[in-house]
């Protein structure tokens, strides 16, 4: 038997339809109106007892991707039974994914990666900092929100707490900067959850394909628009661009620290000064991608030189102590944990050929759709470079990190289809977040458990506080 919205209280009438419906931007909007997703009507049932029984698999998704920290898929009823109990086929199939173990073999990666880890424990430094870098994704930032979200269960407390060091390209340029003016991980996902349709808004031309006034006037009202980035004082922010007038493209660090000499020598060792810089306005070049959104001042999005800027945040570690010590500034910090948060590893995409062979000018009309499908095919190759944030570029940080006895953590999850940066549609969305729960719970649930093990042991950091920073 279905279960009835009806059967509902007054009180909890609105929640309760919406799951029983497929109205996945309702349940959004009641997620941002933080109305209680976890209530139970009067039978026990939580909402999702109700999409689950009602074959309601994008809302049993969108359900699970908003409430992880609840865990409504292993609730009972009074009737003892537990969503997973009362599901449809379909809906079943998705619950048990995600309450199911998969128990791992370490390769020689993670092994060594204990051991580092371990030591660190064991003889802590208060010198020990700690990096995280978020890669650039588009609205996969809501991925990593998700991730992110996870190791603050574990751990028990807010990441801004523990984190020295902060790095981001695109749209984890946004999250870093959000992340350093004191915002939390889920006023973060708020954000781009509530901002995904003035963000991706369409535009009355061809190209790029967003105005990019919704994007700014997004940026502007998180982050306020007099905040500088030397106001972010917590952790130590850094977020790509890429100067794009010449060619090659040149890799450009919005820094919130500089080192510590005269600002009127930043400009001679390559730094910017961070009072100068508008914090939303990094925001605004790191996420100025290519087709999508006009440049900034002949600045792109930062995942033209580096989707991931793991190494380049790492580098600029070294860069700036380095510099202090030989201006004779005591500089004693040592990176005790390097994390790397991606936006999901999607399928291999099969691309026909890429070569651009034109006899004569006038073999274009003959030949226009095979050099369109071509040039279709080297655009999308190049797009895919542009965020293609895994395999050698993780293998070579790791590397790096394992080498100076850094224990080095990655977390993205391997997706079932490839996902547009710019895409609003709520059911795509809850897709890949529901993905990204299962792959937490699954497969990196014993990594982050090390992880938080090595936060809680090493120096603490702290949390901005976002009302006295923003104006």
């Amino acid at each position: 038997m279905m279960v009835e919205a009806s059967r509902v209280s007054k009180l909890e009438e609105s929640i309760f339809q919406i799951a029983a419906s497929e109205d996945l931007d309702a349940l959004v909007r009641a997620y941002l109106k933080e109305e209680d997703l976890s209530s139970v009507d009067q039978y026990g049932n939580n909402i999702l007892h109700i999409a689950a029984e009602n074959n309601g698999r994008n809302m049993a998704r969108g359900i699970v991707a908003l409430t992880p920290s609840h865990a409504l898929w292993e609730k009972k009823n009074k009737a003892g039974k537990t969503p997973i109990d009362v599901a449809s086929p379909r809906v079943k199939k998705d619950l048990l994914m995600i309450s199911m173990s998969n128990t791992k073999v370490p390769d020689h990666h993670t092994l060594l990666n204990k051991r580092l880890l371990e030591e660190k424990i064991r003889k802590p430094n208060k010198n020990y900092k700690i990096m995280m870098s978020l890669d650039g994704g588009g609205i996969k930032a809501l991925l990593q929100t998700s991730i992110l979200e996870a190791i603050e269960r574990e751990l028990g407390d807010s990441l801004n707490n523990h984190i020295h060091w902060l790095g981001g390209t695109s749209c984890g340029g946004i999250t870093s900067v959000a992340l350093g003016t004191g915002l939390s991980v889920e006023q973060t996902r708020r954000i781009f959850l509530s901002a995904r349709y003035l963000t991706f808004c369409g535009n009355s031309g061809m190209l790029p394909k967003h105005d990019a006034k919704g994007v700014e006037d997004v940026l502007r009202q998180a982050f306020g628009r007099f905040t500088t980035m030397g106001q972010l004082t917590s952790q130590r922010i850094m977020v790509t661009a890429a100067k794009v007038k010449v060619a090659p493209p040149q890799l450009v660090l919005f820094r919130s620290y500089a080192p510590r000499l005269p600002p009127r020598e930043y400009e001679k060792y390559g730094y910017m000064n961070p009072d100068k810089i508008l914090a939303w306005k990094a925001a605004r070049a790191t996420s100025a991608a290519p087709v999508f959104f006009e440049s900034y001042h002949g600045l792109v999005d930062g995942a033209v030189s580096c989707n991931n800027p793991c190494l380049a945040l790492i580098t600029d570690f070294f860069r700036l102590q380095k510099l202090e010590r030989h201006k004779e500034i005591k500089n004693e910090d040592e990176i005790g944990c390097i994390i790397s948060i991606g936006c999901g590893v999607e399928p291999v995409v099969q691309l026909g050929s890429i070569d651009l062979n034109l006899s004569s000018p006038f073999a274009i009309g003959k030949d226009f759709v095979n050099l369109f499908g071509r040039s279709k095919n080297l655009f999308t190759l190049f797009l895919y470079q542009c965020t293609s944030s895994h395999e050698v570029t993780v293998g070579q940080t790791r590397e790096w990190a394992h080498s100076l006895k850094i224990p080095f953590f990655r977390l993205s999850p391997r997706l079932t289809r490839a996902i547009e940066l710019d895409t609003s549609a709520t059911d795509v969305i809850f897709d890949f977040m529901f993905e990204t729960e299962v792959y937490i719970r699954t497969q990196v649930q014993e990594d982050i458990k090390d992880l938080c093990r090595l936060l809680r042991a090493l120096p603490e950091s702290k949390t901005q506080d976002y009302d006295k920073t923003i104006h």
